[in-house]
C-alpha cells in the first residue's frame, strides 16, 4: 500500500510540471508515472512539518524510511515529548512504540490485494479540476526544484486549503516541499523533505523491530480496531451507557448509520446524511481527564439547554461541544451556529 501512496504524489508532481512546460497527454504522463514508480526501490528523508492554527505554531520532525514493497520506518525526533515513539511494519506486521509508556502494539495488518491504479483517470481529473501554474526554480535543502501551484478551479473546494504550492525535484520529479495555505493566503501547513535519498539499498535489518527492556506488548489486528457500521439498536447493545438522538434534524437530513468506537474511552458516532453534507454526531461517558487544547482558536460560549457549551468554527466546519447528565457530546457539519444548537437542544 505504501508503493501506491508514493505513486499518488509522484501522480501529482509529473502533471504540475507537465502542465506547466510541456503538453502531455494523460496516457504520456501515465506511462512517465509507470517508469517512475517501478524505479523507486527504497527512500530516506527526514520529513518536517510545520502547522499553524488558532494562532499557534506546531513542529514535527520524523525520520522516515521505505523499502519496497512492504517495509516502513518512523521515528519522531521533534517534539521532545514524543521524541523516540517508533512505527516500524515489515510485510504484514506493524510495531508502534510509545516510550512515555513503555508500551509496545503489534498489529497484524491484511495481505494487501492486488491493485492497478487508472493513472490516466487520475492524472485528467487532477488537471480538469486545478488551475496549475508554474513559479519557477528554487533551491531547496541543496538540490534544485521546480515551485508549481495548484488552485481548485472549483470555489467551494477552497473552505480548507485555498491553494497549494510544491517544491518538485528537478532531477527526478520527486516532491520535497509542500505548503498549503487558507483563504486569506497565510500557510497553514508546511511540509519538506530534508537529506533525502533514493536507492542506497537500506538493508533490511533497518525493518527488524526489538522490544525494549520492560515494554508491555499489547497484540492486535487491523480488523479489531476498524470501527464497524451498525444500527443504532446494534449500537445500543454494545454501550454501556444510553444513546441520545436528536428529535430535531434539518429539511433533509436523515439518519444513515452509528459506529462504536471502543478502546480506553468507549465512543459511539452517529452519522447524518443530506446529499453530500454531513452531520456527525459523537458522545461518550464524562471524565475528568484533561482534554488536549484545541487547535480551531478561542471558542465561543454558548448555552445547550442551560449547560455551557463550545462553538467553534474553521475550514467551513462547525463544532458544538457540550456535557449533560454525565455523558460529553460533539456535533459537527457546516450548519450553522443556530441550527447546531437547535439540534443539540433537541437531543433525547
Amino acid at each position: 500500500m505504501k508503493k501506491q501512496i508514493v505513486a499518488v504524489l509522484v501522480v501529482l508532481v509529473i502533471v504540475l510540471i507537465a502542465g506547466c512546460t510541456e503538453q502531455m497527454s494523460a496516457e504520456q504522463i501515465a506511462a512517465k508515472m509507470t517508469a517512475q514508480q517501478e524505479s523507486i526501490e527504497d527512500f530516506s528523508a527526514t520529513m518536517v512539518m510545520t502547522s499553524s492554527f488558532g494562532g499557534e505554531t506546531d513542529t514535527t520532525q520524523m525520520k522516515i524510511m521505505t523499502k519496497m514493497p512492504d517495509k516502513t520506518r518512523s521515528e519522531i525526533i521533534e517534539p521532545a515529548e514524543l521524541a523516540g515513539t517508533l512505527t516500524v511494519r515489515n510485510d504484514n506486521t506493524m510495531w508502534m512504540y510509545d516510550p512515555a509508556n513503555n508500551q509496545v502494539t503489534k498489529m497484524t495488518l491484511p495481505e494487501d490485494e492486488a491493485f492497478e491504479m487508472d493513472y490516466t483517470k487520475i492524472i485528467k481529473d487532477l488537471m480538469d479540476e486545478n488551475d496549475i501554474s508554474y513559479k519557477g526554480t528554487e533551491n531547496l535543502d541543496g538540490r534544485s526544484t521546480y515551485v508549481i501551484e495548484a488552485t481548485p478551479k472549483d470555489e467551494s473546494n477552497r473552505i480548507l486549503f485555498s491553494k497549494t504550492r510544491v517544491w518538485v525535484d528537478r532531477e527526478n520529479w520527486m516532491l520535497l516541499g509542500m505548503e498549503m495555505y487558507d483563504q486569506d493566503g497565510n500557510p497553514m501547513v508546511k511540509v519538506q523533505y530534508e537529506d533525502v535519498t533514493f536507492n542506497t539499498g537500506i538493508p533490511d535489518s533497518e525493518f527488524i523491530f526489538e522490544i525494549p527492556e520492560g515494554a508491555e506488548v499489547v497484540e492486535t489486528s487491523l480488523e479489531e480496531r476498524m470501527p464497524v457500521k451498525m444500527t443504532l439498536e446494534e449500537a445500543r447493545a454494545n454501550l454501556s451507557f444510553d444513546v441520545k438522538t436528536p428529535s430535531y434534524l434539518p429539511d433533509g437530513y436523515e439518519f444513515s448509520h452509528t459506529m462504536v468506537l471502543g478502546g480506553e474511552q468507549e465512543t459511539v458516532s452517529l452519522q447524518y446524511t443530506n446529499g453530500q453534507e454531513r452531520l456527525y454526531l459523537s458522545e461518550w461517558l464524562s471524565d475528568d481527564t484533561e482534554q488536549p487544547e484545541s487547535k480551531m482558536g478561542e471558542p465561543e460560549m454558548v448555552s445547550i439547554n442551560g449547560a455551557d457549551g463550545e462553538f467553534t468554527s474553521m475550514f467551513g466546519m462547525n463544532t458544538l461541544k457540550w456535557s449533560a447528565d454525565d455523558i460529553s457530546y460533539s456535533l459537527s457539519g457546516t450548519l450553522d451556529k443556530d441550527e447546531l444548537i437547535r439540534v443539540a437542544e433537541s437531543m433525547t
